[in-house]
């Protein structure tokens, strides 16, 4: 007896079965409640066994590191014999794609007007034993009926690779050389006019031919497939994938500054990953007849001096259980309300009727 006195403090009341009533609505609204109960007990499920990421921010103390900078892009209107990859950096190193053996890997890939690389279509610079010094007129007739026939063909070319570079402040940029666009044939009357008008210069340093040209024709639309610095890690963006630049009447040269952040991936079974992150700025000039300058596409990259430390934490259970008390709770009670609701409604309506 002395315990049923506690009944009176009892939160949940319960009626005689007699006096319950259960309708059509009552079902249709616990029906919807459960499978809202569901959908966000399993949302809760997914976020808890999904790594929580937590930032934060140092100073980067790496030293004297290289770093790889991975690339994958395509020209659709410049055949490779024409395209030349160059980098360099403020330390004074600089190389080619013709010379990135030794610390790196470049392939050019023919592709047909589609955007489909050419089966075995990789091509591979011939070597010249005077380099590059000469002009259009000391090349094989060969390489020059080669490089127009691609030209008739609509080739473009895709450069993908990777190189690794110091970590000091530097660029790289694809374009085509002098020597390259003199060979194009579409320059080639252009040319024999010049020597015959004799509207050229010799530069008395390299003893090179100057030609004016114009050189608002090359095309130099281009699509970056994936740009990379270091390693990658789980949900990385790299702003530049899949970036996209078309030149529909006057070339020009696309600059694109990179700021490149260290960051360091912190794996919850203790492995790391350092990695960098980066964000762009993109600027364009236009060339115009008469401007003795190529078209090319430049990125010029620096480093923060702030490095990023990314760390996977997983959620307490207590966090879970929380999250899931209240979300079974609250759809209980808003159901328990909708039904309440949908029961007077029916009843009013029925009253009228």
């Amino acid at each position: 007896m002395k315990w049923s006195k506690l009944g009176k403090f009892s939160a949940y009341a319960r009626a005689e079965n007699h006096l319950v009533q259960q309708t059509v609505h009552g079902a249709v609204v616990t029906c919807i409640g459960v499978l809202v109960a569901v959908i966000l007990v399993w949302t809760e499920l997914g976020i808890y066994f999904k790594p929580n990421q937590l930032q934060t921010m140092g100073v980067d103390l790496t030293r004297n590191e290289l770093m790889r900078i991975t690339l994958d892009m395509t020209f659709p209107a410049l055949a490779c014999p024409a395209l030349s990859l160059d980098i360099s950096d403020i330390s004074g190193e600089g190389t080619s794609d013709t010379s990135v053996a030794r610390n790196g890997e470049i392939h050019k890939w023919r592709i047909d007007p589609k955007g489909n690389r050419i089966a075995m279509g990789e091509y591979i610079p011939p070597k010249h034993p005077g380099g590059n010094m000469g002009w259009v007129m000391r090349r094989p007739q060969d390489e020059v009926n080669m490089l127009n026939q691609m030209v008739d063909a609509h080739e473009g070319c895709n450069i993908v690779g990777w190189i690794d570079v110091q970590r000091v402040a530097g660029n790289f940029h694809m374009s085509i050389h002098a020597d390259n666009f003199m060979m194009l044939r579409k320059t080639q009357e252009d040319l024999a006019q010049a020597i015959r008008d004799h509207m050229y210069s010799v530069d008395e340093s390299t003893g090179s031919m100057q030609i004016p040209t114009d050189t608002t024709s090359v095309n130099v639309s281009h699509t970056i497939r994936k740009l990379a610095f270091g390693a990658e890690f789980p949900g990385q963006v790299n702003p530049l994938d899949g970036f996209e630049r078309i030149v529909d009447v006057e070339s020009g040269i696309f600059k694109y500054f990179l700021k490149v952040v260290p960051t360091e991936f912190q794996r919850r079974n203790g492995r790391h990953i350092p990695a960098n992150q980066y964000a762009v700025t993109e600027y364009y000039s236009a060339l115009h007849k008469g401007e003795m300058q190529l078209p090319a596409v430049w990125f010029m990259y620096d480093f923060s001096p702030i490095t990023v430390t990314i760390s996977e934490k997983r959620r307490s259970f207590l966090h879970l259980l929380t999250r899931l008390c209240a979300v079974v709770g609250g759809v209980f009670a808003v159901t328990g309300m909708l039904d309440r609701w949908v029961h007077r409604l029916v009843t009013w309506v029925s009253k009228q009727l």
